[in-house]
């Protein structure tokens, strides 16, 4: 039954067969349901294009929400509108709509209930549960009762967030290790001075797995690591849409979500103790060298009268066992505090004082929020509505961060110049300045985070005092933040660089090619020609790891490391170079 037309929409009828902008515009629009029940729904509307030309829909207004536009053969495309003027352009045969325009009903709590939507002349709509059709313009027909129209669809199911958990994990790798580095000369003198990883391999090969205990105190083994396996479980929590919200309790949910959070924190710890790269075997060679607590390297007399535990190399079962296990009863600690303590406290209030209490009483869930950038009391939703979800329907849909429309990989070429110890005949490591040429090749993962690398190769020469070629791989992330046409970034990559031509340590006459490590710390200024053009200056220091011909002057007594004593030199350069972003 199609209702009755009246003289507004007669006028209406009129302007969208003259205008063709008022015929765009009348297909985007927010359509707000009161369902049965009294809850709100959300309305979707589908429409046909034929692909052939373009129809361009820029200046969408503040009170629109939600619109997906649908093609022949083409993928939806999800039109995001915020009260920011942004354009998304589609195909179409003219501006023109030729097909059936058909309303989706998105999930409801309660009974879902068919709708009517009214135009005005504004592109506000009004729904309401009665059964009524309406032509109002052009060749689109919007019928609410036509088939299947109105369609009840199920919440999309929230996936766990793999590289947010992964991030976050990453984050507290780097936190803890610094703080160790910072704290620990001796770790810092093995890592600056000693062969990475011949040393790595040789202090995993040496772990004492036939003790509990690995030589660190209770405070270390008992409270620092159980608080290290409660932050990795936290990051698991956050991470999970099932365990983020659940309650302490007898809920399931709840339990199940803490026993896969140890598993992650098993994982983490696993990693933490001996992982390549960042742990505690590869930064301070536990397992490598051995030393008496309290004491010394062994063997150590110590003081007289003074009782000293038995000498290790700080390995054995404790941290692989403790960390989750007791970090786990930790996590389970803090939830059981606020739900039995503070919820109680606060009845639902989220004044300042429960508001601090909250963190304060969850120290490694306010650690773990301060890695995902959250307040320490931050909690998440329990609520299951739609409403908590996507938020209410009067509300604009955040758009897709504005980065993501932006190119994102870039690859160009450079010149650099590299203040280098090069070993020249008659003259070992004379530094001057080195001219090269490489390519660059980046990607941009996050806002204001990439991944960056670059290849470099340095020209030798022939002739008296002559000298070899060098080449260098750097590959790491650089942060940094950018504007329309300028951008700004630090940049932290480890590498390698290799000589053509170098002398064996200890000669004066013997050469060699080698490679040593090398770690770039510095910074760069682009600017943005055109959307696909960018100028670039870096400058900075490379870190070389160079072999000296004299062994370690503390190497450890009782150790499987090596004696080699490697100097850590910083190199000078700058380099300028042409990028193209696609």
């Amino acid at each position: 039954m199609s209702a009755k037309i009246t003289p507004r929409q007669k006028v209406l009828h009129v302007l969208f067969k003259k205008w063709t902008f008022c015929r765009i515009a009348a297909l985007l629009f927010l359509a707000m349901t009161p369902a049965v029940g009294g809850e709100r729904s959300f309305l979707e509307l589908k429409f046909s294009f034929a692909p052939s030309k373009s129809l361009l829909i820029s200046e969408p207004q503040p009170r629109f929400r939600h619109v997906v536009l649908y093609e022949p053969g083409v993928p939806a495309a999800d039109l995001f509108l915020n009260s920011d003027f942004r354009s998304s352009q589609y195909l179409s045969s003219d501006l023109n709509l030729y097909a059936q325009a058909t309303a989706e009903l998105l999930p409801s709590i309660g009974k879902v209930a068919p709708v009517h939507c009214s135009i005005s002349f504004e592109i506000s709509t009004g729904c309401y549960p009665e059964s009524v059709s309406i032509s109002p313009f052009g060749t689109v027909k919007f019928d609410a009762l036509a088939g299947r129209s109105i369609l009840p669809r199920p919440v999309p199911k929230e996936p766990f967030h793999w590289g947010s958990a992964l991030w976050q994990s990453f984050e507290f790798l780097i936190l803890e290790h610094g703080f160790r580095l910072a704290s620990d000369s001796y770790a810092r003198y093995l890592l600056f001075h000693k062969p990475f990883w011949h040393d790595y391999n040789a202090s995993i090969s040496h772990f004492n797995m036939d003790r509990w205990g690995d030589g660190d105190s209770f405070l270390v083994n008992y409270i620092g690591h159980p608080m290290e396996g409660a932050v990795s479980g936290d990051i698991f929590l956050q991470n999970d849409p099932k365990g983020r919200s659940a309650k302490f309790g007898r809920s399931s949910v709840y339990w199940q979500s803490r026993l896969k959070a140890m598993v992650w924190s098993a994982a983490y710890s696993t990693y933490f103790e001996i992982g390549p790269v960042l742990s505690e075997t590869a930064l301070g060679n536990e397992g490598g060298y051995t030393y008496v607590p309290g004491c010394g390297l062994a063997p150590c007399t110590g003081k007289a009268g003074v009782h000293y535990k038995p000498a290790t190399n700080n390995t054995g079962w404790v941290d692989f066992v403790v960390t989750p296990l007791v970090g786990t009863g930790w996590i389970v600690l803090e939830d059981a505090i606020e739900t039995e303590l503070v919820d109680r406290l606060a009845k639902g209030s989220h004044a300042p004082k429960f508001n601090v209490l909250r963190g304060a009483l969850a120290p490694s869930r306010t650690l773990a929020n301060a890695l995902a950038g959250k307040a320490p009391w931050y909690r998440y939703s329990n609520e299951k509505t739609f409403a908590a979800t996507f938020g209410g329907p009067l509300q604009p849909v955040k758009p897709p961060p504005t980065w993501k429309d932006e190119p994102r990989w870039n690859t160009g070429m450079h010149y650099i110049s590299l203040s280098l110890p090069m070993d020249l005949e008659g003259c070992s490591s004379c530094r001057n300045f080195q001219s090269g040429g490489g390519f660059d090749f980046s990607y941009r993962v996050g806002r204001y985070v990439y991944f960056d690398s670059e290849a470099n190769f340095f020209p030798g020469s022939s002739g008296g005092g002559s000298k070899g070629a060098a080449r260098e791989f750097l590959g790491g992330i650089k942060i940094g933040r950018t504007s329309r046409s300028w951008g700004i970034f630090s940049q932290i990559r480890p590498g390698i660089i290799h000589y053509d031509k170098a002398l064996v340590p200890g000669s004066l006459a013997a050469y060699e090619s080698t490679t040593r490590f090398a770690f770039d710390l510095g910074g760069t200024v682009e600017y943005y020609a055109s959307r696909h053009s960018t100028f670039r200056v870096r400058m900075g220091t490379t870190l070389v790891h160079y072999l000296t011909d004299h062994t370690d002057p503390m190497q450890p007594p009782t150790s499987v490391l090596s004696d080699q004593y490697y100097a850590l030199q910083g190199n000078f350069y700058l380099s300028t170079g042409y990028l193209w972003r696609f």
